[in-house]
């Protein structure tokens, strides 16, 4: 049997990395060799994880949100070296050069240079809202001669798909994608599934109604995210609603929901007689578009490494090799591709870890292994090592960072004269509110179940954010500087990339 020990080999790499539930599917041509669960949907509960366990699979996303720009290409109602702006008149960045200059091409390839401030994914917005942060976000690279990765210009594709169809985007994709490939376990958001009080409103908020689990879900067969506390206890967390960049990261699937959408992508375009993609626009897709990535990771080292449009591009023992993360909390996701021998693999989990992709990667290549009958590698104990590697190193930097702190200055006001609201210069976030309540600060965002903080005064007038271990595994430290007007008052506020006044 070409699989034959996998199972084993998962619930071994489960058992080591600590893992709550997994789902994997191995495809080969166009049969699903493997579409198996293991572990539970929540900690604490007996429901296990199958084939058909909905997850959040973040930005794995992107390879649909390209595709359907494909099929439109297919279809002559764009090009990929068209101007966005041809589609997009109210489109604007803040070059204007830039903004006549960049195509649909940069956009999904990351060429544009500029990424996105993080802030406005903390506050309540609608995907309009949100790409009209993009005027304001200075470029971080060359145009066309680096790669920035940017979540807001795949939040543009949205709109591109709807200007150039009628439709919009979630509409296109669940007719043109999800229906074909008989996806009846998928979705374009978290809110097909659950009621909205059940799931956050922006990214790193709670859900309005406070824990969720999968007793609340519509249809209990779903994974909950799982993250570990300061102390490392494991914590449920609620899915997250991403729907105002959702072709960056929105989509909900299964492991067999994912067979089908792997089969399309290693059969030129094709599922079951019919042709969704053609052929060349696949290809397209596939081919190498950037090629200004850095130095590829382990075990990457050595082989060529660009990004494609929603895919990474390498080669894993010598074959062609197509694969892309997702990274929603508590829900990472891989999916991994061998175009020339037809064969992927898609890994689902339900727990974070240091490095999300690397508990992937161990399940993913020892799949390849026992296709390419390659001898067995314990990927799983190799990986593991290196988490702990990467641990062991955000340790000594939290060690350093801490060491270079000035513990016995103390803030110039008052805690009560730093409170108030403020508002960032774009207006788009909505007003930031900073409380003081018996002698400590909190910082949140305008509306239920927003990003919301407190505030430890770190040294003079910064303070460092403290929600959870979460926003630091996600955005690294994140810190808060005040800034004094020549009167003595409270001036502005330096957060997440941003200034806000007060």
């Amino acid at each position: 049997m070409r699989l034959t020990g996998l199972d084993q080999y998962i619930e071994q790499v489960r058992a080591e990395w600590e893992n709550i539930g997994v789902a994997v599917t191995v495809v080969q041509g166009s049969e699903a060799l493997n579409v198996k669960g293991f572990g539970v949907r929540e900690f604490g509960q007996t429901a296990r994880i199958d084939g058909h366990t909905r997850f959040q699979i973040g930005s794995t996303t992107k390879a649909f949100a390209a595709a359907a720009l494909g099929m439109l290409v297919d279809e002559a109602k764009i090009g990929w070296d068209d101007p966005v702006i041809n589609y997009l008149p109210g489109f604007q960045l803040q070059d204007p050069a830039l903004t006549r200059r960049l195509t649909i091409r940069d956009a999904v390839a990351h060429r544009s240079g500029i990424s996105h401030n993080v802030y406005p994914f903390l506050g309540i917005m609608d995907l309009d809202e949100a790409v009209r942060q993009l005027r304001y976000v200075a470029a971080q690279g060359a145009f066309r001669d680096s790669f920035v990765y940017s979540n807001l210009m795949y939040a543009v594709t949205a709109q591109i798909v709807e200007a150039a169809s009628g439709c919009t985007w979630h509409e296109f994709v669940k007719c043109r994608f999800l229906q074909p490939l008989e996806m009846t376990r998928s979705g374009t958001s978290p809110l097909e599934f659950w009621d909205r009080k059940f799931v956050t409103p922006t990214y790193l908020g709670s859900a309005p109604a406070g824990q969720a689990g999968i007793d609340d879900a519509g249809d209990p067969n779903v994974a909950m995210p799982h993250g570990r506390d300061a102390c490392g206890s494991v914590a449920v967390l609620p899915w997250q609603n991403y729907d105002n960049a959702a072709p960056a990261g929105s989509l909900v699937s299964s492991a067999a929901d994912m067979a089908t959408w792997m089969i399309a992508n290693l059969n030129a375009g094709r599922f079951e007689g019919r042709q969704l993609l053609s052929k060349e626009t696949l290809q397209e897709l596939h081919a190498a578009q950037n090629q200004h990535v850095g130095a590829p990771p382990f075990p990457f080292e050595g082989s060529p490494m660009s990004y494609a449009m929603g895919w990474w591009r390498t080669q894993y023992r010598g074959f062609t090799c197509l694969v892309h993360s997702g990274g929603m909390i508590g829900s990472p996701a891989f999916v991994a591709l061998l175009p020339d021998l037809k064969v992927g693999v898609t890994v689902l989990a339900n727990s974070s870890h240091p490095d999300d992709t690397l508990f992937h990667k161990s399940i993913v290549f020892r799949a390849f292994d026992c296709l390419l009958g390659a001898p067995p590698h314990d990927w799983g104990k190799e990986f593991l090592d290196r988490a702990r590697k990467t641990q062991h190193q955000a340790q000594e930097e939290e060690e350093r960072l801490q060491g270079s702190r000035q513990r016995n200055s103390a803030p110039s006001r008052s805690v009560e004269q730093y409170a108030g609201l403020y508002d960032d210069a774009t207006g788009a976030s909505g007003h930031v509110r900073l409380q003081a309540k018996n002698g400590q600060l909190t910082l949140s965002f305008a509306g239920e179940g927003t990003y919301c903080a407190s505030l430890e005064h770190w040294q003079h007038d910064v303070f460092r954010l403290r929600s959870s271990r979460t926003i630091d595994e996600v955005l690294g430290p994140q810190f808060v500087d005040f800034k004094l007007a020549a009167s003595g008052e409270i001036k502005s506020m330096s957060a997440f990339g941003a200034t806000f006044r007060h």
